[in-house]
């Protein structure tokens, strides 16, 4: 691959989500989770099921409190085919460093827990879903929501940009080819995992049309802050070089391009759809006008999904104070910039939804 190295030195796996944070920092993600609650009926609606103790694995979990929904909604539809004493094993699936305690006490104690429910088992694993994480043939449903977009790894040791859909020629390709190979990865080791006949719901952020990126502004202007850090010898070169947030969005014809010529793996395509995302923080300020409160919105976006990343690509001899620091300044140069030209950040953004079943 002319022009581009290897990933060594690179961060080899995205950086788990900020400990605590995430659950009270995810609303644009839970929105869209959102759009694949109505797939997981028609999902049951095609599904066997057996009598034994059926499985919900629910992969890329982070701190919890977006699944609580979609695990409820799958409860109910196992019991109104099986009545409300079929026994439920829930396994919840992450990277080995996830924050699994908030996931934990978040399911003791939330009033939206389905622990509520009787009958009804969690557990964890702790492993990435880019290889096999549970036996084969055990799972009879599968979800999936705003994980798969994350990267198994860094395609390229430096990116110079922070958004891999905003980096340019051979560097831009190899973050394609890495996309595009996790996905087979994932597709394939949910083919050996699910039982004849099990079907799996996959929502990731995706783009309208053909928009090159999502949040071009707000990754521009994080980008700008970085750069002006190294210009003046607060990061090294090399630091900023490495701090890319390992996520690329794909469109719909990336989702269905395994499955163009049939099904892939024993898997296939049942149904898959784009829905628009709207910007939830901008609608909030057009109703109010509250520039602070869009601020703080769109900072806390950024935080609790992307800070670990540009941590984890700061030299080891950086002490906490240093990286509190560092973790300061963009944020209030984030927060600047917004408070001094409001305008959407979460835009262009669409959802896509995709409902897949391993053939009987």
């Amino acid at each position: 691959m002319s022009g581009v190295r290897p990933a060594a030195g690179a961060p080899v796996r995205p950086a788990p989500m900020e400990r605590g944070g995430y659950n009270e920092r995810s609303r644009l993600q839970a929105g869209g989770g959102a759009h694949g609650l109505p797939v997981i009926a028609r999902a049951f609606e095609r599904m066997p099921l057996g009598d034994g103790p059926l499985t919900i694995a629910d992969y890329g979990c982070a701190q919890g409190r977006n699944s609580l929904a979609p695990i409820s909604a799958t409860i109910a539809e196992i019991r109104a085919r099986l009545g409300v004493d079929a026994p439920v094993s829930v396994v919840h699936t992450d990277q080995p460093d996830n924050d699994f305690a908030t996931l934990f006490a978040l399911l003791r104690d939330s009033e939206d827990s389905y622990l509520r429910e009787p009958n009804v088992f969690a557990s964890a694993v702790g492993r990435s879903f880019y290889e096999q994480v549970l036996p084969s043939e055990s799972v009879t449903f599968g979800w999936c929501s705003y994980a798969i977009h994350w990267l198994s790894g860094a395609p390229v040791a430096s990116a110079g940009h922070i958004w891999g859909r905003l980096t340019t020629g051979e560097i831009r390709r190899a973050f394609e080819r890495r996309s595009a190979d996790d996905w087979r990865m994932f597709l394939t080791h949910r083919a050996a995992e699910l039982q004849p006949g099990g079907c799996l719901v996959v929502v990731q952020p995706s783009m309208p049309g053909h928009e090159p990126s999502t949040f071009p502004m707000l990754m521009g202007w994080a980008q700008a802050e970085l750069d002006a850090m190294a210009e003046d010898g607060t990061l090294r070169r090399s630091e900023a070089a490495r701090m890319t947030v390992l996520c690329y969005e794909r469109y719909p014809a990336d989702v269905r391009a395994p499955f163009a010529d049939g099904d892939f793996r024993g898997l296939v395509l049942v149904e898959d759809f784009l829905n628009d995302l709207p910007d939830p923080f901008w609608g909030a300020y057009q109703a109010t006008g509250d520039a602070e409160t869009l601020a703080d919105k769109y900072v806390g976006f950024f935080q609790a999904p992307f800070r670990p990343s540009l941590l984890a690509a700061l030299d080891p001899d950086r002490d906490a104070g240093f990286r509190k620091a560092f973790s300061d300044r963009l944020e209030t140069g984030l927060r600047n910039r917004i408070l001094a030209e409001p305008q959407p950040l979460m835009t262009p953004l669409a959802v896509h939804v995709s409902l897949i079943q391993k053939q009987i």
